[in-house]
């Protein structure tokens, strides 16, 4: 059973909804709401891990066909933004152990900018694959 279907999508709405409440929670100045957006980018963290181990073990199907090179690309890109993620969730660590100053917590906007371009990017690949080329719906068949 393909498992990168299923998992794909917890790390998209996690991953954007803990940039959004994050930015809001500067905007606004409610600590508590920054606290929210770290357990969203954990729990989406670890969903993006998920999606990447399962993405490449379903992947091995298409290493041969045509669409191999696209298909690396997006598992790039995948693993790109998991580690980004994951950079974010290790370096915000300490200031949600020992709360700091706000102006310091205005560093980690520009990652999290960064990390929701590449979520998109990868998503729109993903998106292609499936739907321009039929990954996971129609069987692979090496050339």
């Amino acid at each position: 059973m393909p498992w990168h279907p299923i998992f794909i999508h917890y790390p998209i709405a996690l991953l954007t909804t803990a940039v959004l409440v994050d930015a809001a929670s500067l905007l606004c100045r409610r600590e508590t709401w920054h606290r929210v957006a770290y357990a969203l980018l954990v729990a989406g963290t670890v969903g993006a891990a998920a999606s990447v181990v399962s993405g490449n073990a379903d992947a091995d199907g298409y290493r041969k066909t045509e669409i191999a090179a696209a298909i690396q690309d997006h598992e790039d890109l995948g693993t790109a933004t998991f580690l980004l993620f994951l950079v974010m969730v290790l370096g915000q660590l300490p200031g949600i152990l020992r709360p700091q100053a706000e102006s310091r917590r205005w560093v980690w906007v520009v990652p999290g900018a960064v990390g929701l371009v590449l979520l998109y990017l990868t998503s729109y690949h993903g998106g292609a694959l499936v739907f321009g080329e039929g990954v996971g719906v129609v069987p692979a068949s090496p050339d």
